[in-house]
């Protein structure tokens, strides 16, 4: 029964998205943008267009395909509660209610995402398998185990093209998005009923919808800093218009968001998002929530150093190639409260690519 609990478990978290009450939503939580403090919108210079601005294709110099496998996403009370799992018998009240009991305000959280992708000047596609589940302990004195999970597969594309003297960049992006989500709380009889993992997938609900971005970029202009050449441009985007009433699963809220991002020479970018402008997204409105700092500095040819702010808190990450393998890895922490500074969830990411 444990080992089918947590397999249950497992299968929620394989292929997307979801986020606790504070928690801003985000549709896909890539390793570079978030080690750049999730900053990206002035930016989107590689696929990640597609859920940022598209506006940026226009700015893509060559074509890539992009293989990546599976990206893995965990917190450290993943691996406390894991190991806790499996010194539990599941058959038994008495020790699944120690598990939550032991576990109680403590939250897990682990996503996986999988987005290959083709990019060429103005045009990119791309398939996202992506998953996510936060699990929860609640109530010291009658425990209840919260799940919250969402799966995602989508199919995306975008187009852009530069306009008044290419200084002017204009995009649209299109998504259509496969959902299912959860979100209920399980008390010790639920879990120790022997249906467990069955109630789990009824309990699902499902829903579909058609997601237009819209985004634009404008380049501001050039600047020489210590004798170096330095640009500036501005981007704007609106995101998940149109279809994002996503029946009975959970929806994806549309946002607007406005972006400002440098090139320093051939080897720094810095990068600062607002995002969220109307307060469109989540049950808040707290501005410390929405802010978003990143730079990337390349050293030498395969090598990439990140680091930022996301929400106030910091963000680090590199990026290593060599020849057409790619390794990306990146912390970060999300705010989880109801405003910047409250409750932050330390978290970490890793993923292996190859390129053609």
């Amino acid at each position: 029964m444990r080992r089918m609990v947590f397999a249950a478990i497992a299968v929620l978290t394989v292929v997307s998205f979801e986020t606790r009450a504070g928690e801003l939503p985000r549709l896909y939580s890539d390793a570079r943008v978030m080690a750049m403090g999730g900053a990206f919108v002035a930016l989107s210079d590689d696929a990640c267009a597609l859920f940022y601005n598209p506006a940026g294709l226009a700015d893509v110099k060559s074509s890539t395909v992009n293989l990546p496998l599976p990206q893995a996403e965990f917190n450290n009370k993943a691996f406390d509660m894991f190991t806790d799992f499996n010194d539990t018998d599941f058959d038994s009240t008495s020790e699944t209610g120690s598990f939550l009991r032991k576990n109680l305000g403590d939250t897990g959280h682990a996503a996986v995402s999988f987005f290959p992708s083709y990019l060429r000047p103005r045009f990119a596609f791309g398939i996202l398998g992506s998953a996510r589940a936060d699990l929860t302990s609640k109530n010291p004195v009658y425990p209840v185990l919260e799940v919250e999970t969402v799966q995602d597969a989508a199919v995306c594309a975008g187009y852009a093209l530069p306009a008044v003297g290419e200084d002017l960049l204009l995009g649209v992006g299109v998504k259509y998005l496969f959902r299912r989500s959860l979100d209920r709380e399980y008390t010790v009889s639920d879990i120790t009923s022997g249906d467990f993992e069955n109630r789990l997938e009824d309990e699902m609900e499902e829903g579909s919808g058609a997601l237009v971005d819209v985004g634009l970029i404008y380049k501001v202009g050039s600047f020489q800093v210590s004798g170096r050449q330095g640009t500036l441009q501005a981007g704007l985007s609106m995101n998940n218009l149109v279809g994002n009433d996503l029946g009975d699963a959970a929806d994806i809220d549309e946002h607007l968001d406005v972006g400002f991002a440098s090139r320093i020479g051939d080897d720094t970018v810095i990068a600062l998002d607002y995002v969220d402008i109307l307060g469109e997204v989540g049950e808040d409105d707290s501005v410390g929530k929405r802010i978003h700092l990143g730079v990337e500095y390349t050293p030498k040819t395969g090598l990439k150093l990140r680091l930022g702010l996301n929400q106030g808190y910091p963000t680090f990450g590199v990026g290593l190639s060599t020849g057409k393998v790619k390794l990306d890895l990146a912390t970060y922490a999300e705010e989880r409260g109801t405003y910047a500074g409250q409750e932050h969830d330390r978290r970490y990411i890793i993923r292996l690519g190859f390129s053609l």
